[in-house]
């Protein structure tokens, strides 16, 4: 029980600052400001940012179902790195930025019939109508 308050706790917290996160990335801060600052995010929220850039879609699955069924909270988290990843790339000019915007739609895809399971973070509908506006507003989005 109190290992499940505190791992709800720690992910509320990551949850917050990464809302911090994009609210500097859409407010004009300066990508680069945020690209360090969202490394360590994911590595407090035990992921390899690099390492999740260049898996596919059926290993990140794997990652986020060790037991078979998706753990929601790994999930968003995955997902929502790889969105702010992909929202930073985007704003670089980066050519990762669609791959990793991709992924995170996809993730959210996997907990969006479970609807809002966190107190204070975005439910994953709303993530993927983003997500999929940003993809229409892309250069290559014929493509």
């Amino acid at each position: 029980m109190y290992r499940r308050d505190y791992i709800l706790r720690m992910i509320e917290q990551l949850g917050a600052v990464m809302a911090a996160l994009r609210r500097r990335l859409l407010g004009g801060s300066p990508p680069e400001d945020v690209r360090d600052q969202l490394e360590s995010v994911a590595s407090e929220a035990g992921f390899n940012l690099e390492l999740l850039r260049g898996c596919d879609l059926p290993t990140l699955h794997l990652l986020v179902s060790p037991t078979g069924e998706v753990e929601p909270s790994r999930c968003w988290l995955m997902a929502e790195i790889l969105y702010l990843d992909g929202l930073e790339a985007t704003l670089s000019g980066d050519p990762h930025a669609r791959d990793s915007l991709l992924k995170a739609r996809a993730l959210f895809e996997m907990i969006r019939p479970m609807g809002g399971m966190l107190v204070g973070l975005p439910e994953a509908s709303q993530r993927i109508a983003e997500i999929d506006e940003k993809l229409d507003a892309s250069p290559d989005s014929a493509a």
